[in-house]
C-alpha cells in the first residue's frame, strides 16, 4: 500500500520590505542614506545619480530629498556669499564705528585706536573722529551708508607712524573682514606702506574686491583712502 506524499505548498512567500524611514530600516540602510545625503549636499550631480540608483526610498521621496539638498547647495555656494558681500559693503555710521572699534580692540588693543561715538564730529551725513592731534579718520556717507573712508596722519615720531599704519590696516579689516592678516599686508605692501622709507611724492592705489585703496603724501601729511565701488 502506497503512502501518500504531502506536497509542500507552492504558494509564493510574501517579502515584506522594511520601511527605510523606520528606526530599524534606517540602521539597516544607513550607509546608503548617509552617502546619498553627503553626495547630494556637496556633489549634487553625483548625488542625483547615486540617489536614482541606490536610494532606499520611493521615487517621490527621493526626488523631494534631492530637490531640498540641491536647493541648500545652491544657497550655500552662490546666494549666501552674495548676501555677505552686500552686507559688508553697506555699513551705516554706527555699523562702521562698531566694527572698526571691534577690530581695534582685537588687533591693536594698546594703540588707543577705538572710536568713541559720543565724540564724533558730524557734518550732515559725513562724520570724522580725532584719535589725537596727529591722526584723524573721516567718512563720506551716501544714502545712510559709508561710501569712502579717509585716514589723515601727520606722523612726527616712529610711534605716530606705527599708529597710523595700524589705523590703515584696521580700515581694511573693517571693510573687508574676510581678509586675513597676510592679505591685508599685501594691500599695504602694494601701497608701499611697508617700505623702510616713504617717498615725499607718494601716490599709489590698488583694488581688492569691491574696494579701491589709495595713499598719497601731501604737505607732510599721509592720506589713506578706501572707497567702496559697489553700487548702492
Amino acid at each position: 500500500m502506497r503512502k501518500k506524499i504531502k506536497r509542500k505548498s507552492t504558494k509564493p512567500v510574501e517579502v515584506v520590505k522594511e520601511d527605510p524611514t523606520s528606526w530599524s530600516g534606517f540602521f539597516k540602510n544607513y550607509p546608503r542614506i548617509i552617502g546619498m545625503f553627503i553626495l547630494l549636499l556637496f556633489l549634487p550631480p553625483i548625488g542625483w545619480f547615486f540617489a536614482y540608483k541606490f536610494s532606499p526610498y520611493d521615487k517621490k521621496t527621493t526626488i523631494g530629498i534631492s530637490v531640498v539638498c540641491t536647493a541648500f547647495f545652491v544657497y550655500a555656494v552662490f546666494i549666501s556669499p552674495q548676501h555677505e558681500w552686500i552686507d559688508n559693503a553697506k555699513l551705516t555710521r554706527a555699523d562702521f564705528c562698531t566694527r572698526y572699534s571691534e577690530q581695534a580692540t582685537k588687533l591693536a588693543p594698546r594703540l588707543s585706536l577705538t572710536i568713541d561715538e559720543e565724540k564724533i564730529s558730524a557734518n550732515g551725513e559725513n562724520f570724522s573722529y580725532k584719535f589725537n592731534d596727529n591722526l584723524e579718520i573721516s567718512a563720506q556717507v551716501q544714502n545712510n551708508f559709508v561710501r569712502e573712508v579717509t585716514v589723515t596722519a601727520e606722523p612726527k615720531t616712529t610711534d605716530d607712524s606705527f599708529q597710523a599704519l595700524n589705523s590703515f590696516g584696521l580700515v581694511i579689516a573693517t571693510l573687508s573682514p574676510e581678509l586675513n592678516q597676510d592679505k591685508r599686508g599685501e594691500i599695504l605692501r602694494e601701497l608701499h606702506m611697508l617700505d623702510k622709507s616713504i617717498s615725499d611724492d607718494l601716490n599709489e592705489s590698488t583694488e581688492s574686491g569691491r574696494i579701491t585703496y589709495g595713499v598719497k603724501t601731501s604737505s607732510e601729511k599721509l592720506i589713506f583712502t578706501a572707497r567702496i565701488n559697489a553700487d548702492f
